[in-house]
């Protein structure tokens, strides 16, 4: 099982207003207004957003692409006069490279969106450099079998078999 969290994000159909409007008035001139109505409801329905921990995928019905969190430079949100009454907007998530920004389209909330993906590039940017700080621990490898030899030294020289001189001698042979 994984832990890592993950929130799925679609488009609010409020950023759609003007174009639903524009298909009712569109109606009685055969159809087309519905057609038009159909058409953006369906391309706004197939995009979704997953923000998990490390990662922000967009996915539509031809493209996803993903960013990583630690890339993420800053996110910007532009509002209209009429999203910012219904409180939505687009949020671009602009990286390190051009080519991995996404723009998030009809995001309700934006400005609390934007807001918590920084905190969370800044996070894992910490988080990464911590790790980086930290070295490794040196563990003492010993060759294969040093330890018995070190053990039989020991025993002979417990028994007085052989001088400490010589004991001495033999031990830094192990070091």
């Amino acid at each position: 099982m994984s832990d890592t969290k993950s929130i799925s994000l679609k488009p609010s159909h409020k950023s759609l207003f003007w174009w639903y409007l524009l298909g009712v008035l569109l109606i009685p001139l055969f159809g087309a207004g519905l057609y038009l109505i159909w058409r953006f409801y369906s391309a706004h329905s197939s995009i979704t957003y997953i923000v998990k921990d490390k990662t922000i995928t967009f996915s539509d019905s031809k493209v996803e692409q993903n960013v990583d969190i630690i890339n993420i430079d800053r996110v910007d949100v532009k509002q209209r006069w009429i999203d910012q009454k219904f409180d939505i907007g687009n949020l671009y998530v602009i990286t390190d490279t051009d080519s991995a920004s996404i723009e998030m389209l009809g995001i309700e909330q934006p400005h609390r969106l934007a807001q918590m993906i920084e905190s969370a590039a800044e996070t894992e940017r910490k988080r990464i450099a911590e790790l980086k700080k930290k070295k490794p621990q040196k563990k003492e490898i010993s060759k294969p079998g040093r330890d018995d030899r070190m053990d039989y030294l020991t025993g002979l020289w417990q028994q007085g078999l052989i001088s400490e001189e010589d004991f001495e001698r033999e031990r830094k042979h192990f070091e």
